[in-house]
């Protein structure tokens, strides 16, 4: 690529565009793509361990308490370039018109600056002129109607006036105070034009005070000081009231005395000189003629009422009370900035040079934030009078007439002669400081002393800071540092000096400027020199700044030769292992003690070189302002609208700085890597130079060189540090597109396209910092997710086929956006167009997109992609391309390990390659499932209703033939929670896919995967079920029975069995009594399609016993609603109803623990039924309860009523269990109904009832109409001995009257059923059973 303008490597040029400009140098061992974060974030704590000492506070204060008196004030080295010199050779005289009127002056004439806007103003008698400084222009002139005697100038306060008034003049003359509006604007030339409007209702009086000095707020508050020693504010709004004008002034420190006439005040006022506001600490203070100094507090905030708080009027201390009254007096005050001192608050300047520190809170109180409100004016120390350079050979004290103090630099006009002045520029000393030098235990205060070169003419009047250049970076924070940690982003200070001669600008230099002039001059030994003083780590942090500065900061001559200076390892040195261990005798570690004052270095780890230690010095200052910033801040008005908080013009100055700075390091490599080659290849004396910055360390302590083997083991260093400059390098590199990618997203509206992107990555974002985004892969991930949705918006606008934003995105941040990105982009687009397309067309343009998407799989967007690839009909072409970026990300298969590493490889398949299929799939088989990616499908319309079935069976087939193991289960899992129990019927038929599906479905259900269920063995108890596992095994179930053959059948009710005997859980893993009856039931219905007699019997029984324990529970619950429990009763029914309704209960719990206790002897004789066996006379005596129980129901007075309540009981004992040999002794239950008919069962009633075959009908009824098993059971009762002694009345005539006339009832019963049934048997089979009866009834 050809470089503009013939810049070398790695220049730059600003301009107003998103640009992209790439070094053809030859990158040096170019780190893997896949290692960039991790080096970057390698290469970023070792850079803060070097830069440490920038983030070191060390307070005025501090430097104040350890100053040497002797070594305050260091002469700077002979030739040193000035410090401070003028932009111009000759200083602009006032204009002519200023001159003419100062002749003819009457009364008085004032002058002084407006730095703000570069113009200076004069006064004479009651005309005021105005002028731009920086070129010989016409004055523009205001004329007032008394002598003008102060002039200022103020923002005004918003609302008030028109947006044409920038700027409000404030025209103080001897009767009244005047508004004046400014406006500014520029000429073809951009030079200024000032318009001066008049505001006629904006003037109050002045009552009699004349103002002498004036100040304003940036909030537009304009304070006054006036010859009567009081402090005023100049009130203004927009309407006025019946109580005040628009207009008016406010004195805050008047007292009762100011409203008496002046001849009765004997105390002589002294006029305030000087206001200042410390807009940090929302501090005023003011300065009198006296030196008396007031201060107010101006609140929190700067905008509330202004209130007197101290006043101090002998400043100077005791121990300098003895210097001259002249000397003495203050001629400034300046505020002390938090980023100075968080101690001292205040300083004043007297006229012999000496300064006073001040502070609002008291000497020994702790560091106050800037927001604690002041409590006093407090002394805390001096600083004693600066030594003046010597003028025309002789020495002299100052006679300071003028000063100003702004960002640490002091400046004092001293008069030298009639109408001459010179500027001293007094700033702090940032070389290396000698031994000795402080008295304390921290660094003392050093401070430069230089003058102005070529000398001021005139006197001079003023001094003023002119509007700085913007910061190359925002200034985050008030932090104490160094200028020599902020000069790279802060620009130089430009002061205004006005004088009598007229106004000219000074330029202070930086010390990067010095070394700029040094190089500029390229004097033999300056450049050595200035290594020397500020150390090789600062100086060559220096040379980096200069090494890579745009084009119009620094000629290419001074560019080469900064770099060839850091290539010089005479100056910046070498890298070598710490020597202490060897030849340190006089150090304490090396003589066995332990030394407090140093860290040991680490075994075999070098001491980088100071080119090294400056390289990443300068880096960490270059992005320390930005590199912890929100990238961006959620609006007001909005949560999920994300507005950038770096402006376009800071990352565009950022990433140039930054890219330079690369492309230079990628040369510097190539060059030092030489260079170490063709030392090696010298002789051994060349090894013996020891350079400026401690050489190699080739050299033994009597300089003899060191054997060849020593030598090899000393350049092992520079290898090393060869690799952290590589490492330094990819970390430049990243950060540079890093800021190039977020002015792209800028200028493409960057808060729109963070609502396209999901919530999680939005969250994400919000919480990024620049060095998040640099040094993270979470970084690097979210500016993929943004990247897609700004090249998806931006195909939409400019075409499918516009790829210009994907080149330039590759150029300018291939870290972010590479090779494979762009080609996935291009098949996405290939995708858009062939859904505008049809026939072979619309195929052959899918199956090349669909090509190139398997080719970079790692960087697809499967979630984005999916929905196209279906509406489409690349089914097979989608699970392919999810099935090859997971095989992408994870090629070592490490997701089948079983440990952390295996857990989050898993879920990272899962999220970014399988789960979207799985979306769209469940979303084709239930519409209602709007996931992800079956969202996305169903927003751009879904599928037609043809294409359905296609596209299910589609990703089955692929499914099934894929060998991916942790793909199948997510579609078996996907399939379960969308309860396709169809499509997984059919997955399941596939060849070898019936095993899969099974032991996938019995470990989501809980079941044991290594057996097949069976009624055989003996299943572990299922624990509580989620839903999940609950569908995962009744799908089981399903499975076996569609598959229709015996082993099947029997697992399928094994299955089922098992859901109906697992636990109960909380809430949703709750199952009823009811659910679990159905379960059993199913069971039941595959034993019987099984035919396997022993499996239906024990399927029945299971469902005969929850069918009697959901009973139960209604009857207890019943019984607990009526509070009238049976004697003798637990009183714990509410928790055994709990565990009954939670879980199947044994048989034998259901009897004893339950039934009996609560005399529920219905339920008892069924579970009789249920049981294997129980004593017969038992069973009589459950019976006997049980039919008792109803007789003696209350409201059953009637025994005929009595009567119809047992046959009902027995109704219902034998519709459930009948026949039974175990729960229904027939001839026991006839012998009760009939004894009660008579009234002697199972108390006497009295008369008996005359129905005889009541009896007989109603137990008939309940056999299912079989007359001939009642028949038998009335001949057992028959048959039973006399003298029972259980049954006392069964041969009483009565009793044995009614039982046979119950008998014949039956036996016509029988006859009539064998009549209408036509089979009547044999004739001697009827007559014998008619003999038997006649002999029963006669014997």
């Amino acid at each position: 690529m050809a470089r503009p303008n013939g810049l070398p490597p790695g220049r730059s040029q600003y301009d107003g565009t998103v640009d992209v400009q790439t070094s053809d140098s030859i990158k040096v061992n170019s780190v893997p793509a896949a290692q960039e974060v991790e080096v970057a974030s390698r290469a970023l704590k070792e850079m803060n361990n070097v830069a440490r000492a920038d983030h070191q506070r060390i307070d005025l204060k501090d430097l104040l308490a350890n100053s040497s008196r002797d070594s305050q004030y260091p002469e700077l080295p002979a030739g040193w370039p000035a410090v401070l010199s003028q932009e111009a050779s000759i200083t602009r005289p006032m204009p002519d018109m200023v001159i003419d009127s100062q002749r003819q002056m009457q009364a008085a004439c004032f002058c002084g600056v407006f730095p703000e806007i570069e113009h200076a103003w004069a006064s004479v008698d009651n005309v005021l002129y105005v002028w731009d400084t920086s070129r010989m222009s016409v004055p523009v002139k205001w004329q007032e109607e008394q002598a003008i005697c102060c002039a200022g100038l103020s923002r005004p306060k918003p609302n008030v006036f028109q947006q044409a008034v920038q700027y409000l003049l404030v025209v103080c003359t001897t009767v009244e105070i005047a508004l004046v509006g400014v406006h500014l604007s520029r000429d073809a030339n951009g030079n200024a034009e000032m318009k001066l409007v008049n505001l006629e209702h904006f003037r109050a009086p002045s009552d009699d005070v004349m103002m002498t000095t004036t100040t304003s707020t940036p909030e537009g508050r304009i304070f006054l000081g006036g010859n009567d020693s009081h402090l005023y504010e100049l009130e203004y709004r927009n309407q006025s009231s019946w109580l005040r004008g628009r207009c008016n002034k406010m004195c805050y420190t008047g007292t009762f005395a100011a409203y008496l006439p002046r001849w009765t005040v004997f105390r002589r006022a002294s006029p305030i000189m000087q206001i200042i506001i410390d807009r940090d600490r929302q501090i005023l203070y003011t300065r009198s003629q006296a030196g008396a100094i007031m201060m107010f507090d101006m609140g929190v905030s700067g905008v509330g009422p202004v209130r007197k708080l101290s006043e101090m009027t002998n400043v100077m201390p005791s121990a300098d009370k003895g210097q001259s009254p002249a000397g003495s007096t203050i001629v400034l005050i300046a505020p002390i900035p938090p980023s100075e001192s968080s101690a001292i608050h205040l300083m004043a300047v007297t006229a012999d040079g000496r300064r006073v520190y001040l502070s609002s809170q008291p000497v020994n109180a702790p560091p106050a934030p800037v927001t604690k409100r002041p409590l006093a004016l407090y002394n805390v120390t001096s600083r004693s009078a600066i030594t003046p350079p010597a003028h025309q050979g002789q020495s002299r004290s100052l006679n300071v007439t003028v000063a100003h103090y702004s960002q640490g630099a002091l400046l004092l006009a001293d008069t030298i002669s009639e109408g001459n002045s010179r500027v001293l520029l007094v700033g702090r000393d940032l070389t290396i400081p000698p031994v000795g030098t402080s008295t304390g235990s921290g660094p003392g205060l050093r401070e430069f002393v230089c003058e102005i070169s070529p000398p001021t003419a005139g006197e001079v009047l003023a001094f003023g800071l002119c509007p700085q250049a913007k910061p190359l970076l925002p200034v985050i924070d008030n932090t104490i540092k160094s200028e020599l940690a902020t000069q790279h982003v802060t620009p130089a200070q430009h002061f205004m000096v006005m004088t009598t001669a007229g106004a000219t600008q000074a330029h202070r230099l930086r010390p990067v400027d010095v070394l700029t002039k040094i190089l500029r001059e390229d004097r033999p030994g300056k450049l050595e020199e200035f290594f020397s003083l500020f150390g090789a780590t600062e100086a060559s942090a220096m040379c980096y700044a200069v090494a890579t500065s745009p084009a119009q900061e620094a000629s290419s001559a001074i560019v080469d030769r900064a770099r060839a200076a850091l290539l010089d390892t005479r100056l910046t040195g070498e890298a070598a292992l710490p020597s202490g261990h060897q030849a340190g005798a006089s150090h304490p570690a090396a003589q066995g003690g332990f030394y407090m004052g140093e860290v040991v270095a680490e075994a075999n780890k070098p001491e980088w070189s100071g080119g090294h230690r400056g390289l990443q010095t300068y880096l960490q200052r270059l992005l320390h302002p930005t590199w912890d910033s929100r990238l961006v801040s959620p609006t007001k008005a909005n949560p999920n609208s994300l507005m950038p908080n770096l402006n376009e013009e800071t990352l565009k100055a950022l990433q140039l700085r930054l890219r330079d700075l690369s492309s230079f390091l990628q040369d510097y490599q190539q060059r030092k890597l030489e260079q170490l080659r063709k030392a090696r290849a010298k002789p051994a004396s060349y090894f013996g130079r020891v350079g400026l910055g401690g050489g190699f360390g080739q050299t033994d302590s009597k300089g003899r060189a060191n054997p060849p083997a020593k030598r090899q083991r000393l350049d092992d260093p520079q290898a090393q540090e060869a690799d952290k400059v590589q490492e330094v390098t990819a970390l430049v590199s990243r950060a540079s597109e890093a800021c190039f990618l977020v002015r792209v997203l800028i200028a493409n509206q960057l808060s729109r396209l963070t609502q396209l992107i999901d919530d999680s990555w939005r969250k994400r974002l919000q919480n990024m910092s620049l060095k998040d985004l640099v040094c993270s892969k979470d970084g690097e991930e979210t500016m993929t997710q943004i990247i897609a949705v700004l090249l998806d918006e931006h195909q939409k606008a400019a075409g499918l086929e516009d790829s210009s934003l994907s080149s330039r995105l590759q150029q300018g941040c291939p870290s972010y956006f590479k090779e494979d990105d762009k080609l996935y982009h291009t098949a996405n687009g290939e995708l858009r167009r062939a859904q505008t397309l049809q026939g072979t067309a619309r195929q052959d343009i899918t199956r090349s997109a669909l090509d190139k998407l398997v080719r970079v799989a790692k960087t697809v967007d499967i979630n984005h992609v999916s929905p196209l690839l279906a509406q489409l009909g690349a089914y097979d072409g989608m699970v392919t391309l999810a099935l090859a970026k997971a095989k992408a990300l994870d090629p070592e298969v490490v997701a089948a390990q079983k440990s952390e590493a295996g857990r989050l490889a898993r879920e990272r398949r899962n999220e970014e390659c399988y789960a979207p299929i799985i979306q769209i799939l469940k979303y084709l088989v239930n519409p209602d499932l709007k996931e992800g990616s079956g969202s996305a499908l169903a927003v751009q319309g879904g599928l037609p209703a043809a294409a359905v079935d296609e596209a299910k069976a589609g990703i089955l087939r692929r499914g099934a033939s894929c060998t991916d193991n942790f793909f199948l289960e997510q579609l078996l899992a996907g399939l379960v929670s969308a309860r396709a129990i169809s499509e997984l019927i059919n997955l399941s038929q596939a060849p070898g896919m019936f095993s899969k599906v099974q032991k996938h479905l019995l470990k989501a259900g809980g079941l044991p995967t290594d057996i097949k269920p069976s009624l055989s063995i003996t299943l572990p108890p299922l624990v509580a079920l989620d839903t999940q596992q609950v569908i995962s095994l009744e799908m089981l179930a399903k499975i076996y029975t569609h598959a229709e053959n015996g082993d099947c059948l029997e697992a399928a009710a094994a299955v089922y069995n098992a859901l109906a005997m697992r636990m109960n859980g909380p809430n949703t893993n709750a199952v009823d009594l009811e659910k679990r009856l159905d379960l059993f039931r199913q069971a039941a219905l595959q034993g019987q399609a099984l035919g396997n007699g022993s499996i239906i019997s024990a399927m029945e029984t299971n469902v005969q016993l929850m069918d009697i324990q959901i009973r139960l529970v209604h009857e207890l619950t019943a019984l607990q609603a009526s509070s009238n429990l049976p004697e003798g009763a637990p009183d714990d029914l509410g928790l055994r109803l709990k565990s009954l309704q939670g879980a199947p209960q044994p048989l034998v719990d259901l009897f004893n623990q339950y039934a009996v206790p609560y005399h529920q002897w219905e339920l008892c004789i069924e579970l009789v039924h249920a049981s294997d066996g129980v004593d017969m006379a038992y069973v009589q005596q459950l019976w006997d309860l049980h039919l008792k129980q109803g007789y003696e129901l209350p409201g059953l007075q009637s025994l005929d009523a009595k009567r119809n309540e047992a046959f009902a009981r027995v109704q219902r004992v034998t519709s459930s269990c009948y026949p039974s040999d175990t729960a229904l002794p027939l001839d026991h239950v006839l012998l009760r109904l009939e004894q009660m008919s008579s009234g002697v069962w199972p108390h006497r009633h009295g008369t008996p009832l005359e129905d005889h075959g009541g009896v007989a009908d109603n137990v008939v009824k309940a056999c299912k109409d079989e007359p001939g098993v009642v028949q038998e059971a009335y001949n057992a009762l028959l048959d039973r001995p006399g003298g029972d002694q259980n049954n006392p009345d069964v041969r009483a005539p009565i009793l044995r009257m009614r039982v046979l006339k119950s008998l014949y009832c039956v036996l016509l019963a029988r006859q009539s059923k064998l009549h209408e049934q036509r089979s009547y048997g044999s004739y001697q089979t009827y007559k014998a059973t008619e003999r038997r009866v006649v002999s029963a009834v006669l014997p």
